[in-house]
């Protein structure tokens, strides 16, 4: 099946294996054919938004973590 956003910003974020802000996490999911987006306006601006409310909702647990102003790496 088709990966998620975020199921896809975390295979990017591993292979990366340093932060990355938002809209590369973007760029580099859609180069990789892993997803792209349905047409949002903003991918970027939803994706940032559901790795935030990952952290928020999952805390220690989130897959996750903010390092700096707008970039993000997998948590542990």
């Amino acid at each position: 099946g088709k990966m998620s956003a975020l199921d896809a910003a975390a295979k990017v974020l591993a292979e990366a294996g340093e932060p990355m802000a938002a809209k590369a996490m973007i760029e580099a999911m859609a180069t990789k054919g892993y997803w792209t987006s349905p047409g949002g306006a903003t991918p970027q601006a939803t994706l940032y938004a559901a790795i935030i409310r990952e952290i928020g909702t999952k805390g220690a647990e989130a897959r996750f973590q903010k390092v700096d102003r707008g970039q993000f790496t997998l948590q542990g």
